[in-house]
Formats: C-alpha cells, sequence, structure tokens
C-alpha cells in the first residue's frame, strides 16, 4: 500500500503542536512493513510555504493510492491534486466557531474551502470523540464517514522524574510552588485567566508562581516566569518540576499537553469541557465549564498538597500511545481500499 502525507508543518520545524503528531504518525507508519510511506511538508520560509501557494506547488502525488491530509486545511489541495483516496486528519474545528481568531486572508481563505474538502474526503479522522461530534454538527458530514483516532504520547519519553532533579536541570528554584500552563494566546485557550487565578492561589501560598511556557508566547505580569524555549527531551522535566499543571482552554480538539502532563504524574486542573474529560477519564476532579476564578484557585491548592506522581494520572496516559495511533490509522486506510 502506497501512502503520502500531506503535513502542514514547514521542513525543519521542530516537533511542537500538530508537527508531533505528524512526526509521531509518521514514524509509527514507516514501521510497517506493507506501507510504502512518503511525506511532503511546507517549504521552510518564504511566500512559497504559505498555505495556498503549498496547494499548488507543494502538496502532490505520485503513484501513491492514498493521500492524508495530516491537518484539515492541508485538505483544500485535494481539490486541485486529486488523488485516488483522500483520508484527512481534522484536529479541532475552533476558527469556524472563534472567528476573531482568523485574522488575516490566507486563514479565511483556508477554512471556507476546509469544509468542502471534508466533504469530498473518503475518510475523516478525528482526533477525539468530541471533535467528531463537532465535524457532525457544524459541517454536517455524516459519522459513517468519521473515525475516532486519538493522539498518543511518547510513554519512553514522557514518565516522571524526580522534582528535585527536574528543577535543577532546568534551573528552578527548590522552594517556590509552580503552576504550569503549555499553551498559545488565542481565545478560545483563556489565557487571560492566569493572572487573576495566581492572585487568588497567593492568598494561600505567597510563594506561588505561574511558569509559562509553548509557542513562543510570553505572559506579562507579576509572580509569572516564561521559561523560554524548551527543548522535546526536556518537556518532561518541565512536568515534573510543576506542582500543578493548570489548562483554563475552553476548546481543545484533544489536549495533547494534558496528557504529557498525566504521562509525568502531574496534577491537573482543567475545564470539564470538549475533549478534556474524554482524556483524563476520572481520574481528575475537573472545574465546570463557567467556574470562577476562586473555584479553579481553590482547585489548585488542593493539587498542591501532593508531593507525590500521581500513579491513576499515569496509569490512564498508558492508554494513548503513538503506536496505537499508527494501528488505527493503518485500519482507516485499509478500510477506504475496500
Amino acid at each position: 500500500m502506497r501512502v503520502c502525507h500531506w503535513n502542514v508543518a514547514r521542513k525543519g520545524s521542530g516537533p511542537v503542536g500538530t508537527a508531533k503528531y505528524e512526526e509521531m504518525l509518521f514514524r509509527e507508519m514507516s514501521n510497517s512493513s506493507n506501507i510504502i510511506l512518503t511525506q511532503i511538508k511546507r517549504n521552510k520560509k518564504g511566500v512559497r510555504g504559505s498555505m495556498p501557494l503549498s496547494w499548488f506547488f507543494r502538496y502532490r502525488h505520485g503513484d501513491e493510492r492514498i493521500v492524508h491530509a495530516t491537518f484539515q486545511t492541508v485538505a483544500p489541495a485535494a481539490l486541485i491534486h486529486r488523488p485516488e483516496k483522500l483520508v484527512v486528519t481534522v484536529h479541532d474545528l475552533a476558527p469556524l466557531i472563534y472567528t476573531s481568531e482568523v485574522r488575516d486572508f490566507s486563514l479565511r481563505l483556508q477554512w471556507s474551502l476546509t469544509p468542502r474538502a471534508l466533504r469530498a474526503a473518503d475518510q475523516i479522522i478525528a482526533i477525539s470523540q468530541f471533535t467528531k461530534n463537532e465535524i457532525t454538527r457544524i459541517l454536517d458530514i455524516p459519522e459513517s464517514k468519521i473515525r475516532v483516532v486519538h493522539q498518543g504520547v511518547d510513554h519512553e519519553l514522557y514518565q516522571p522524574c524526580p522534582k528535585e532533579q527536574a528543577r535543577e536541570r532546568l534551573g528552578l528554584d527548590e522552594g517556590t510552588l509552580y503552576i504550569l500552563i503549555v499553551s498559545s494566546g488565542l481565545e478560545h485557550k483563556r489565557v487571560g485567566k492566569v493572572k487573576p487565578i495566581i492572585e487568588c492561589v497567593r492568598e494561600e501560598y505567597p510563594e506561588a508562581k505561574i511558569l509559562k511556557a509553548g509557542y513562543g508566547e510570553k505572559l506579562s505580569g507579576e509572580h509569572i516566569n516564561n521559561t523560554g524555549w524548551i527543548s522535546e527531551e526536556d518537556m518532561p522535566y518541565l512536568y515534573s518540576a510543576a506542582d500543578v499543571y493548570l489548562h483554563p482552554s475552553e476548546y481543545e480538539g484533544f489536549g495533547l499537553p494534558v496528557l504529557e502532563a498525566m504521562a509525568c504524574g502531574t496534577p491537573v486542573v482543567a475545564r470539564d469541557v470538549a475533549s478534556i474529560p474524554e482524556i483524563i477519564g476520572d481520574t481528575a476532579d475537573l472545574v465546570p465549564h463557567d467556574a470562577s476564578v476562586q473555584t479553579f484557585a481553590d482547585r489548585i491548592v488542593k493539587q498542591m498538597q501532593r508531593n507525590q506522581p500521581l500513579p491513576e494520572l499515569i496509569d490512564r496516559s498508558h492508554e494513548f500511545s503513538w503506536k496505537k495511533t499508527g494501528v488505527e490509522t493503518k485500519e482507516v486506510y485499509k478500510s477506504v481500499m475496500e
């Protein structure tokens, strides 16, 4: 079976966000004895690396019978270079709900054509049941056309390490209580909640601080430590160094940082919304969608009283793996060829 992956990531990009999914999926699928796999990424930089031009000049295929667009806005390329079979991974539909996040012409063009491309796909992979429900609700695509294949976590890399060792490696204070967030600043991530939350927490724990990582974006204000770039190798140390992982987002297609924190045994405080309950299961007491700042702070204070990695979170995280993602994706490929 010959398959071509059309990736949203640029050449040379690090394994962050969707790029991590693309690289780990390619790695797992490459180990399959009966799949010949190729991979196409966008140009590293410049105008020709833009998504609309990449539809024309990058995303092509040869004799591959299946093209897999591994991100939803790559899919419109199939309207130009029509593959025999098209599989598309949909991570979320946030820009169709939070339209203020679509700020430039390129993104508006991408999202104007993406629904049409998804309807033309032979099979859609949703990274969570929540995302599948959103696809049927917003785009009216039949459930029978959508297969849920969860993302995974690399358990050889993401596992607990002693907090003292983690903090020493990252140059963090031993006596400070750290609340970690790994997030972009997009509207639906609700990072604006972080500052009032830390102020409430500090009423009980004056030594508490926020550790902010992710997407090269900084969070300004008192009691906030912006980590700067953290390599993939050091991310497990970052999770292990934290006393609590905070995830204030109100809309997630999957929530990979939540899963990575769980794999490191770090207590999680997150909203009971979107895909988060699907990932966490019954291993954490989630915060209601409309929870107040004080409620968030109270849950964080409660979790800060735990000094050891939580085995129930680690056990739950082992239900998700990139190997499983690869196996289930391969089953999707087989189904479209039947």
